[in-house]
């Protein structure tokens, strides 16, 4: 039951209207019945107080109806526009730096060693990758953080940080950098 906004205000109105008129008369025949000495006349009286009570009734569940019917409507409607509309799109996320992936893929070839080095404990090691998150955001800063190995770069960190234990290498990482006699340098291991 789909119905003009203008039309369902001014039925509204309407309904709020009877309901009030409905009321008053209903008080005033509640009064007359209390204050009626003849039986005929109270019998009449509340016979219209009965009639005129059912209307208050009525008229309310009337509009409490309607008011079901319209938030019914829109449920529906949304429901349909929802169907309709594609589903909202979440924003892009920033593909990272060059600088940011290299510092992932160090903090990802010690995550191990960090966990040993902390025999277990969470707090131990959660103590440690802070601290390499520290050390890789300063390392960051040289000019040739960009350019050298992950596999040099996790053991300068290893060193710095005195870790022990030995450093699980699982990718190669081919240096582009040249020999003095022209040969490729042997491959560097990276987890990356």
């Amino acid at each position: 039951m789909t119905r003009k906004p203008e039309k369902q205000a001014r039925a509204e109105a309407m309904l709020g209207e009877l309901a009030e008129l409905a009321l008053m008369v209903t008080r005033e025949l509640a009064v007359r019945v209390r204050q009626s000495e003849d039986v005929d006349e109270t019998v009449a009286l509340a016979d219209a107080f009965q009639k005129t009570s059912r209307v208050v009734r009525l008229t309310l569940a009337l509009d409490f109806k309607l008011e079901r019917d319209a938030a019914r409507d829109a449920k529906k409607a949304a429901r349909e526009a929802e169907a309709v509309a594609p589903p909202p799109v979440p924003p892009a996320r920033p593909a990272p730096s060059r600088i940011e992936q290299r510092k992932s893929r160090v903090r990802n070839l010690l995550n191990r060693l960090l966990w040993t080095e902390s025999e277990g404990e969470e707090e131990d090691y959660e103590v440690l990758f802070d601290d390499l998150t520290a050390r890789l955001d300063e390392a960051a800063r040289s000019p040739d953080f960009e350019t050298l190995p992950i596999e040099v770069l996790a053991r300068r960190m290893i060193a710095d940080m005195n870790l022990s234990g030995d450093l699980t290498l699982s990718l190669c990482e081919t240096s582009t950098e040249r020999g003095e006699e022209g040969s490729r340098q042997p491959p560097l291991a990276d987890t990356g």
